[in-house]
């Protein structure tokens, strides 16, 4: 049996809603070299990211968010994470990245879904 596009994680297979943000990221690579980038947006199961130079994909990075404290957006959190890259591909001069998350804490799991519900009545 033939395996379709969506089954092999590309660019379109998430199934859950996408959240636009505009964040700040920054990668630390298997290698130890610091990447900053830009966070598109965010799902229950990964997030979106744009970067200036390529980046592996099938790779487990860290990532630091730049995430605003919901209740003083003046407040850039920086949350520590865990990715793997599902895809890179080229976008005009970016990169976009999509990565899911791999073993969210109780605490940040709790903090990025309730910017999803925040981010949900803006739709």
């Amino acid at each position: 049996m033939a395996t379709t596009t969506a089954e092999r994680g590309t660019i379109e297979s998430r199934k859950e809603p996408r959240y636009s943000v505009t964040w700040r990221g920054r990668l630390i690579l298997p290698n130890g070299q610091v990447q900053e980038v830009r966070v598109r947006d965010i799902s229950e199961k990964g997030v979106g990211l744009l970067a200036d130079q390529p980046l592996p994909s099938n790779t487990v990075m860290q990532l630091v968010l730049g995430v605003p404290d919901l209740q003083d957006m003046t407040r850039i959190m920086a949350v520590p994470v865990r990715i793997n890259s599902a895809y890179v591909v080229m976008q005009s001069h970016d990169f976009r990245v999509g990565g899911t998350w791999i073993d969210l804490s109780v605490g940040v799991r709790s903090l990025l879904q309730d910017w999803m519900r925040k981010l949900s009545y803006k739709l």
